[in-house]
């Protein structure tokens, strides 16, 4: 059986960090219940001045993931993000993502 893999690193300074570990739990809450999640985990790395959380989260495949990602609450809330970004209203977060599929 294959699997697809997404690991989404976020990153922002560490007086901001409530905002993204209260964004980290969402995720991982509203993730619990959608079709083909087999795994989710959360990661935290500490650097000097910044904090990083990795989502990292196995799919029985990657049009499960992409259902999941173009729902219309997460289309929306990104709208929301961009807006806000825009007016300035919350801290900068630095996203990384990078996507496998299952080798062996």
């Amino acid at each position: 059986m294959s699997f697809y893999i997404v690991n989404a690193s976020f990153e922002i300074d560490k007086p901001n960090e409530a905002v993204l570990e209260a964004k980290t739990q969402k995720d991982y809450e509203k993730s619990q219940n959608a079709k083909g999640l087999v795994s989710f985990e959360v990661w935290k790395r500490e650097h000097s001045e910044t904090v990083e959380y990795v989502l990292v989260s196995k799919w029985e495949s990657k049009d499960d993931f992409k259902f999941w990602i173009s729902r219309d609450e997460h289309v929306d809330e990104h709208k929301e993000q961009r807006i806000r970004k825009e007016e300035s209203e919350r801290p900068k977060i630095t996203k990384k993502l990078s996507y496998f599929e299952s080798y062996l």
